[in-house]
């Protein structure tokens, strides 16, 4: 059955009902091994992966050995003839509650080696568990199975919840699949050495919601409840190099103070180039290194605009209700204010008035604000202009994709965090191939550590093929120039309409869509599209596919054009 459409709770109930049918009317299969089915319980779906949680090791080795082929073939039918992997959890069931004793506790109660034995399990086979110390000889990709005593003390995490993604599929330059991909879970405690619960995974792509050691709402652990920074985004932990040099030296010095000509500073370039990391050192910088201690406090636009709403809600029309004093005291008395993401504010009028006087208040009172966006203050949409202009009093700096040599230094970084020995010739490689941002370099490495952590082999360059294979294609990509000319023979234009400096409203138009189409049909990064266009900035690509894809949903025109010349593009490669 086809349950793509659903969530990925709903769509792993509905795939495993129909995968139990199919399994339960396995004639070749005996009482017995079904019986092990009774302890699975589905909990989500996500890509080609259907995450499974079992009561204990027994159960896990049973299903990834006796029963992994019928498994395996129940799942590809239950997807309407699609692979599904599975990938297991061991969740043990949860201890019978016992009365409270009336006085004193019982010397000896029944329910006191909860803590250190295995909690009995529903079916028969699942009561026989035992801890496993040897590594399943299966076909599908597993860790070493845990003992079974060193899940019992830890309580059953709730079930972690997969980041909403978002409609546009381009993602301001972030390949989707690592898009989930959660950074602090990303290079915490390896996945080899990851405390309880244990999984395990056959598709990477299921990382963001059963990845080891932090569980659901713990990519928060290490942001301070008061000032929200993140510890572990330091200058320290920066990889400096050409892109980003200038950008990381001018916050230094707004960290230490001196550089109040810099105030506002606004940071702005692609998504995943280290914006928000650059944030955090400042506030980090700044707590830690003077004294007394400033008021620092980091948020992010939606932060500010649900905190305005949440004031406005609870004050209702008296300005001068506590709502309102509260949203006043937490922005307006910090000495360092860092806001990330700017420029979701726009189109939000009244939040915008409020940040206008909330930005006046600190200025005049010489408090350091530093704000960051993907775009130049000048380019930020649906601000008027008195607050651009105040943005552009202080000192804008950009960051750039980082060159080959800078990717390089960032994954060996990474390796080092994650305390894996990763060869050079492995790092050479993953930076090679992904050039857009830092995410997607650190996305590629974990899912190598991964693989190689799950399969208990070293990490060597023909594994790293293997675990990027998805992104590594070979097949015959369409040329760039291809598709401008195609869409330029669409609009009855020319190439070099498009390419050119040239701005009327038809050619602007057909400009964009080019682009977009550029982005979505090929590999090649924002900077090399822009070099494409006439040498145009990597943010002018961004904003084009931005808009391009804002008006598909929007005008059926421009739907229908984006369509047309898709498949046309496609025919074109088939030919």
């Amino acid at each position: 059955m086809n349950a793509e459409n659903f969530d990925p709770a709903t769509q792993a109930a509905t795939i495993w009902s129909d995968t139990l049918a199919l399994l339960q009317q396995n004639s070749s299969l005996t009482a017995r091994e079904q019986g092990w089915l009774a302890g699975v319980n589905p909990e989500a779906v996500f890509g080609t992966t259907i995450v499974l949680d079992v009561e204990n090791a027994q159960t896990l080795q049973v299903l990834q050995t006796e029963l992994n082929r019928p498994l395996l073939d129940a799942l590809e039918i239950a997807n309407g003839g699609e692979q599904m992997l599975p990938a297991f959890k061991i969740m043990p069931p949860a201890p019978v509650p016992q009365p409270a004793p009336a006085a004193e506790p019982a010397p000896a109660a029944p329910a006191a080696p909860v803590a250190t034995q295995q909690a009995p399990a529903a079916s028969a086979p699942a009561a026989q568990a035992q801890p496993a110390s040897q590594p399943l000889q299966t076909p599908v990709v597993v860790p070493q199975p845990v003992p079974a005593t060193a899940t019992q003390t830890v309580p059953a995490p709730a079930v972690a919840q997969q980041p909403a993604r978002r409609d546009s599929h381009y993602d301001e330059a972030i390949v989707q699949t690592f898009e989930d991909i959660d950074p602090v879970a990303s290079f915490g405690p390896s996945v080899a050495t990851a405390t309880p619960p244990q999984y395990a995974a056959t598709d990477f792509d299921a990382a963001p919601s059963i990845a080891p050691d932090l569980g659901a709402g713990q990519a928060n652990t290490f942001r301070d409840p008061q000032t929200h920074l993140n510890s572990n985004d330091t200058f320290d932990t920066f990889v400096q190099g050409d892109s980003n040099r200038f950008a990381r030296t001018v916050a230094l010095a707004v960290a230490e103070g001196s550089g109040r000509d810099y105030n506002p500073l606004c940071i702005y370039g692609g998504s995943g180039l280290g914006k928000t990391h650059l944030l955090h050192a400042i506030g980090n910088y700044a707590v830690q290194n003077q004294k007394p201690r400033p008021r620092v406090l980091y948020v992010t636009s939606e932060e500010f605009t649900n905190d305005f709403i949440e004031s406005i809600r609870t004050s209702g029309q008296d300005k001068e209700a506590p709502g309102m004093g509260n949203f006043y005291r937490k922005y307006r008395d910090v000495d360092v204010l860092l806001i990330d993401d700017i420029q979701f504010l726009g189109g939000k009028p009244g939040t915008l008035e409020q940040f206008f006087h909330t930005f006046n208040s600190l200025y005049q009172a010489n408090k350091r604000i530093v704000i960051a966006s993907d775009v130049p203050p000048r380019n930020l949409e649906d601000f008027e202009d008195r607050l651009i202009s105040r943005f552009e009093q202080g000192l804008t700096v950009d960051i750039k994709p980082p060159n080959l040599e800078t990717r390089i230094a960032i994954l060996h970084t990474l390796a080092d965090q994650n305390h894996t020995r990763v060869p050079n010739d492995v790092l050479d490689l993953i930076a090679e191939r992904f050039t857009d941002n830092i995410r997607e370099l650190e996305g590629a490495l974990k899912r190598v550590i991964a693989m190689a952590s799950l399969t208990h082999q070293p990490v060597t360059r023909s594994l790293t093929e293997r675990a990027l294979q998805d992104f590594f294609t070979t097949e015959v990509e369409i040329k760039p120039t291809d598709i401008i000319a195609r869409v330029a023979k669409y609009f009855h234009l020319t190439f070099d309409d498009l390419v050119g400096p040239a701005r009327p409203r038809n050619v602007t138009l057909a400009r964009q869509i080019a682009m977009y189409l550029t982005r979505d049909m090929t590999s090649m990064s924002l900077v090399n599209i822009g070099q494409i266009f006439g040498g145009r900035d990597h943010t002018t690509v961004m904003h084009a596919c931005k808009h391009i894809n804002d008006e598909m949903q929007e005008k059926q025109e421009i739907y229908n054009y984006v369509n047309e010349l898709t498949a046309e593009l496609k025919q074109h490669i088939n030919d």
